[in-house]
């Protein structure tokens, strides 16, 4: 039985409420339980699509982030021998911190962009 006055669950034979002290003696007695019937199945979508079942990722290949490290390598040797037709080694070393300035983060932007891709 429960309290008309606080909602507590009282035993069906308690004459005040066990939480707010309420009489419980004028309530009705809860009747025999009756059976409830089973919750129905749901019916099948009236439109009949199907759920979208999206495929598995698929692996990246292992040569993606080698390939961009080469033409960024390639890039910044070409930069640094074009103004004056020569090589200079003392150069070298802006080259490669440009491959790491730039490098890394677009790297990164495209491994981003080829995990989002389906």
């Amino acid at each position: 039985m429960f309290c008309s006055n606080c909602g507590a669950r009282n035993d069906d034979d308690a004459r005040f409420c066990e939480r707010c002290g309420v009489d419980l003696s004028g309530m009705p007695r809860p009747a025999a339980a009756t059976p409830t019937e089973a919750p129905r199945p749901m019916p099948p979508s009236p439109s009949g699509v199907p759920p979208t079942v999206y495929p598995p990722a698929r692996p990246r290949a292992w040569w993606y982030p080698i390939g961009v490290w080469f033409i960024l390598s390639a890039f910044f040797l070409f930069v640094d021998v074009v103004p004056d037709a020569r090589v200079d080694w003392s150069y070298w070393p802006i080259g490669i911190i440009g491959i790491f300035m730039v490098g890394f983060p677009l790297l990164r932007l495209l491994e981003e962009a080829s995990v989002r891709r389906p």
